[in-house]
């Protein structure tokens, strides 16, 4: 079943196993955590009515390396434009040139409310053109990069995000007490959701993760994760998501 974000407070009152909890997904957190995101706002809100109602939230350790690798996307391009600002001049050409560019791109990006995010190929691409370029302190562009615009953003991130959100873990530990779930989820059974729903095998351990846990809500801006609970879920599951993604039933 799908409810929306306004019909959460009644939802939660009628049905008390939601009020024990909730499942949240990598792309709700990063939501949340990201202003120039489609569904920041009504990340924020969700997080927000979850925390005035005092809902706990979960989610599994697998989200924290996706969520890593989210922020690495988008603040590497960011990174490299506060690099340009700081270094242009001092470049070689072609990786003057590449710079400009990208934070054209970039700003092309920001001015249509859009999220910049790179692929791993150009991330790639722009180490093999840093790590060619020798800065005056004896550094490589890679490494100049990486110590002085990359790290000090990343660092934090994910603890950052954690606290704000008060995000709690379903790790090894409660799978095995049983507290918050009615079977162990295993390896097979996230297999099969994979191959009932075509989904990645990482949005397939999060969904797999809810319908062996004691939840009945999980809160996602994912479409392949709101289709699969949907096609694979039992009555008693539900799906809170943003009013764009809601598919015909």
């Amino acid at each position: 079943m799908l409810i929306q974000l306004e019909d959460l407070p009644k939802f939660l009152e009628s049905d008390k196993s939601a009020a024990e909890g909730c499942i949240v997904d990598t792309n709700l957190l990063f939501a949340a955590s990201f202003p120039l995101d489609t569904y920041n706002e009504w990340a924020e809100g969700v997080f927000k009515t979850l925390h005035s109602l005092n809902i706990p939230i979960f989610t599994n350790l697998n989200v924290r390396s996706e969520f890593i690798e989210l922020n690495r996307r988008v603040l590497i391009p960011e990174g490299l434009v506060d690099m340009y600002n700081d270094l242009a001049g001092n470049l070689t050409l072609e990786l003057e040139q590449q710079l400009k560019s990208l934070k054209t791109l970039k700003q092309k990006a920001a001015n249509g409310n859009r999220t910049f995010k790179f692929n791993d190929s150009d991330i790639k691409k722009y180490r093999r053109l840093l790590t060619k370029f020798i800065h005056t302190s004896g550094s490589n562009g890679w490494d100049l990069f990486c110590r002085d615009y990359f790290c000090p953003y990343i660092k934090d991130v994910w603890n950052d995000v954690i606290g704000e959100l008060k995000i709690q873990f379903l790790g090894t530990r409660e799978i095995e007490s049983g507290e918050f779930f009615t079977s162990r989820p295993e390896w097979k059974d996230m297999v099969d959701v994979v191959g009932r729903t075509g989904i990645g095998s990482s949005d397939a351990m999060i969904v797999n993760m809810f319908l062996k846990s004691k939840f009945s809500l999980i809160v996602t801006t994912d479409y392949d994760v709101e289709s699969a609970v949907h096609k694979i879920g039992e009555n008693k599951h539900h799906v809170l998501a943003p009013p764009s993604m809601v598919i015909n039933l």
